[in-house]
């Protein structure tokens, strides 16, 4: 699964609370570093490419929540998570009517903070739900030709895939509302010609969906002459892969793992 550079900066003037949060988000494959007040804060940030900071309102230079515009300022991507030793009814009005993702205090369990940094980076596409244990992987299968999407179940079943399908492009957006497959099979000629075509830029432009490989696999070349290269149609055609109908089941089953494995 695709989860890609994950980097927070914690500032916090308690070195001792900083350190004992970097170990966990380090423990859970974050890329962690250290600071403990605005102006090392917004050196690192210009230096290097950060997605997260997790910044105290107690710091030496001014508030931490005021700091959040310097944040911005830098980088208005980064998603910014502030945290308070004490709570008050005046201060939290204060940090809320700053542009953070999450508001969060000390004293609440720990479990809180992780849930919150996770729910950042799934915002920004960098990560996606963790998977049971033992859960296979979902594959979407987005196709109007019901015969070949039975085909489609039954070879990927045969390797305990886990398969949905969506037989056209209104009922596919409506299922990748409610679940996030760990792999999408897609048609293109559809109800329309360029379904397929709008739906991988959906797909490739909406945070939430991005790093979700796509494996086209339409019959376009045979009907068209058209032929599409994931390497040479990119900036039109985003998707990972790319194959003809009709196609062998051991040469689907070998992209399709390729695809996941990433």
């Amino acid at each position: 699964m695709k989860l890609g550079s994950k980097r927070i900066l914690i500032v916090d003037p308690d070195c001792e609370a900083a350190r004992e949060s970097a170990l966990l988000f380090i423990e859970e494959g974050y890329d962690v570093e250290t600071s403990d007040s605005i102006s090392a804060m917004a050196e690192r940030i210009r230096d290097a490419q950060f997605d997260c900071v997790i910044i105290d309102v107690d710091l030496p230079e001014m508030p931490g929540h005021k700091a959040v515009s310097i944040v911005k300022m830098i980088d208005p991507k980064i998603q910014v998570i502030v945290t308070a030793a004490k709570n008050t009814v005046e201060l939290e009005a204060e940090v809320r009517k700053e542009d953070i993702f999450y508001y969060y205090i000390k004293s609440f369990d720990r479990e809180e903070l992780m849930a919150a940094v996770r729910d950042a980076f799934k915002k920004m596409g960098k990560i996606r739900e963790a998977k049971r244990i033992n859960e296979p992987p979902s594959i979407l299968v987005i196709d109007d030709d019901v015969n070949f999407v039975m085909f489609l179940k039954a070879v990927l079943a045969s390797k305990g895939y886990d398969v949905d399908a969506a037989h056209n492009k209104a009922e596919a957006m409506r299922k990748l509302k409610s679940y996030t497959p760990d792999l999408i099979l897609l048609d293109i000629m559809m109800e329309k010609l360029t379904d397929g075509f709008d739906i991988c830029y959906k797909l490739k432009h909406d945070p939430q969906t991005k790093e979700i490989p796509v494996l086209a696999v339409s019959s376009i070349t045979a009907q068209t002459g058209f032929k599409l290269s994931s390497a040479t149609d990119g900036e039109y055609f985003e998707a990972d892969d790319y194959l003809q109908k009709p196609v062998e089941p051991a040469t689907l089953l070998g992209r399709v793992e390729k695809l996941l494995r990433g």
